[in-house]
């Protein structure tokens, strides 16, 4: 029981922490897996998976729960209780104790981690459920991002096991007054380090508007001509007759159709603006889904980048790479939509740009998605470099630099507006 209870309590912990909407409140995550370190030094050999298994589905769970929104049972159930049961086997290293020491079991315990979070964000099925990693639970710790900038997700569970191992083995060798001092000094040095990305040189972000704003149909509905009308409002009462310099204006994921395109260009031509919106392509190939870069200048079409990664559950769209990336005034821009903002493989193509403006739409699965879909935008956007902004239905809305800072955010799921 006492074994158990351990394991409940980290994994509920990171659990916890993956809801949290403040980075302090996240903080307890950077120490959660001391317990999990300790189990792997007492545990006995022939309880090591069953204290694994509790471990693994008291963090997992809880963190996937959306799954059954929008996967049938069987897979979401297989993503989620599956995963947690796979990941489960990592523990039976404690039989490793007699043989190697516990010395060799943390570090090996930990690069099975790290590699097996590396393999499923890339292999062709696991890569689309959206597992959770441990950054999930301390991504709002801008010090932490700006870490994982130098290697992505597998970094930021490389702190989080790192700083659980150094609470442990406090604990281990001088009891647990050392264990909370360690934990104190691993917490403050998360602190110090957020405090350092905040003043960080980062790429200027040019003047950006970023529209929130729900298509008349609800969820997932393409967008109507009243939608283009008061998108073009919206985007009229933002700018508030300010035009002392070039802006560009984000709108959402909305599917903004084929006959109101002129329209948008239109708008973009008598506003000054550069417009940035999401559409569908027909070809005989099937649809492609793609954002588009209008001009304010000259009301044209700059820059078209597709939809690589389609979502399990969209009904409508074939997938297609691209890589576009343009010169907008004195900046390189590029634009990129929603679900692949979640793949590490989109540092490559933001990777050269300036900025990036990113249509979002996360309206159907709840409030979880929506943090781990601001985390990995986060994250990447400083893997690669590059400040990134994003205009969604109904959050999240966000403006990030080059470091993974989120300097804007708009804290409500109503329609609204932020700007740089």
């Amino acid at each position: 029981m006492r074994d158990c209870s351990l394991a409940i309590a980290s994994g509920g912990v990171l659990a916890a922490t993956a809801f949290a909407r403040h980075w302090a409140l996240q903080l307890p995550a950077v120490v959660a897996m001391a317990a999990v370190f300790w189990l792997l030094r007492t545990v006995p050999a022939r309880r090591a998976y069953a204290v694994g298994t509790v471990f693994t589905l008291a963090w997992l769970v809880p963190t996937t729960y959306w799954y059954y929104n929008f996967m049938s049972f069987g897979v979401a159930f297989a993503a989620s209780i599956g995963w947690a049961l796979l990941t489960a086997n990592l523990f039976q290293l404690a039989a490793l104790r007699e043989r190697i020491g516990t010395r060799l079991v943390w570090p090996l315990f930990a690069l099975l981690w790290l590699a097996l979070t590396w393999l499923r964000l890339r292999m062709p099925v696991t890569e689309d459920w959206w597992l959770p990693h441990l950054g999930y639970s301390v991504w709002r710790n801008s010090g932490l991002i700006w870490l994982g900038g130098f290697g992505g997700e597998t970094v930021l569970e490389a702190v989080v096991l790192a700083g659980g191992m150094t609470v442990a083995a406090a604990f281990v060798r001088r009891g647990p007054l050392a264990a909370l001092a360690a934990g104190a000094a691993v917490i403050a040095s998360v602190i110090g380090l957020n405090a350092i990305s905040q003043s960080l040189p980062a790429k200027p972000i040019p003047p950006v508007i970023a529209l929130q704003a729900m298509t008349e149909g609800g969820v997932d509905a393409p967008a109507t001509e009243q939608d283009v009308s008061d998108l073009i409002d919206m985007t009229r009462e933002a700018l508030g007759g300010d035009h002392a310099q070039p802006t560009t204006v984000v709108w959402p994921e909305n599917s903004i159709p084929e006959s109101a395109q002129r329209r948008v260009a239109d708008a973009a031509a008598e506003l000054r603006v550069n417009i940035v919106y999401h559409t569908v392509e027909f070809n005989g190939r099937g649809v492609y889904k793609k954002t588009v870069v209008v001009d304010g200048s000259t009301g044209e079409a700059v820059l078209a980048n597709y939809k690589q990664h389609i979502a399990p559950d969209e009904e409508l769209g074939v997938s297609r790479a691209s890589r576009s990336i343009v010169e907008l005034g004195d900046q390189h821009v590029t634009a990129y939509i929603c679900y692949d903002m979640h793949y590490p493989d989109v540092v490559g193509r933001l990777s050269g740009s300036d900025v990036a403006y990113v249509p979002l739409n996360d309206a159907a699965y709840g409030y979880l998605q929506k943090q781990f879909h601001a985390a990995d935008i986060a994250l990447h956007a400083a893997q690669a470099d590059t400040a990134v902004v994003v205009a969604s239905t109904n959050g999240p809305t966000m403006i990030v630099n080059s470091n993974g800072v989120v300097t804007r955010s708009l804290d409500t799921s109503d329609a609204g507006h932020i700007r740089n």
